[in-house]
């Protein structure tokens, strides 16, 4: 190697690198400056001791993510149970390979108040679930007792008008009962003109509409009448009547 060649090992070298604080490296002198500073910072903090939290932190980590090791006395013993290490706990196909991970707690609420709030929560639910299970039985409730009276509405209107037809098919003027007639007759009969007599009277009429009269009139036009009005026929005596009919009542003709 000459002279005139400088040695990539030699001081010389050294110190022109030092000295050749370029654009790209350091810009100025006050960039220098706080490189320095900055520098020297962190060799001050990393010499300051650290706080006991800090080392508490530290050592709990370690010691979560070190394993149990070989030499200890609840390790051995696990080994005198037939536990090796890198295998489950229990069953080889479906046990816990590692120990549960302790999960530290990060909000300020006590133990066993998260788990408290949580049974809470979950008593809330099923509580909301019994009170839509009962709205919804109530919901089917009312639509089969609404079914039912519109099947009374219905039959009642159908024995009135039937038993009205054939008392007059007799000559009969007037009903046993006010009732076993249609309201449209029984208007007319009384004359109501007057609202409030028309209000009174269509309050008084729509209270006769129960289960008993129905029976009453049904009743009625099978011994009067020998008629059901369920079969829609008459028959020619009372023993045509209980052969031919199998019973006076809407249910005694229901399929099944």
């Amino acid at each position: 190697m000459s002279d005139s060649e400088d040695d990539y090992m030699s001081d010389k070298l050294l110190q022109q690198c030092e000295q050749d604080i370029r654009p790209g490296l350091v810009f100025n002198r006050t960039t220098k400056r706080q490189y320095e500073l900055e520098k020297k910072k962190k060799e001050i903090e990393a010499k300051r001791p650290k706080s006991n939290r800090e080392r508490e932190e530290e050592l709990r980590e370690k010691g979560l993510n070190t394993a149990i090791s070989s030499e200890n006395k609840g390790f051995k013993m696990l080994e005198k149970m037939g536990f090796k290490q890198g295998q489950s706990l229990g069953k080889t196909q479906s046990g816990l390979k590692e120990p549960i991970k302790i999960e530290l707690k990060s909000s300020k609420s006590g133990i066993g108040v998260e788990s408290h709030f949580k049974e809470r929560i979950k008593k809330k639910m099923e509580r909301n679930d019994d009170y839509l299970k009962k709205k919804l039985n109530d919901f089917q409730f009312n639509n089969k007792i609404k079914q039912a009276r519109r099947f009374l509405e219905k039959d009642f209107y159908t024995a009135q008008k039937t038993c009205e037809d054939l008392d007059c098919r007799k000559n009969i003027d007037e009903p046993i009962q006010e009732f076993y007639w249609t309201r449209e007759t029984i208007r007319k009969k009384r004359d109501i003109k007057e609202e409030d007599e028309e209000e009174e009277f269509n309050e008084e009429f729509a209270s006769y509409i129960t289960e008993e009269n129905l029976v009453e009139i049904i009743d009625y036009l099978r011994s009067r009448h020998l008629y059901c009005m369920f079969c829609a026929f008459v028959a020619t005596d009372d023993e045509d009547l209980k052969t031919s009919c199998p019973g006076p009542y809407r249910s005694d003709h229901d399929d099944g």
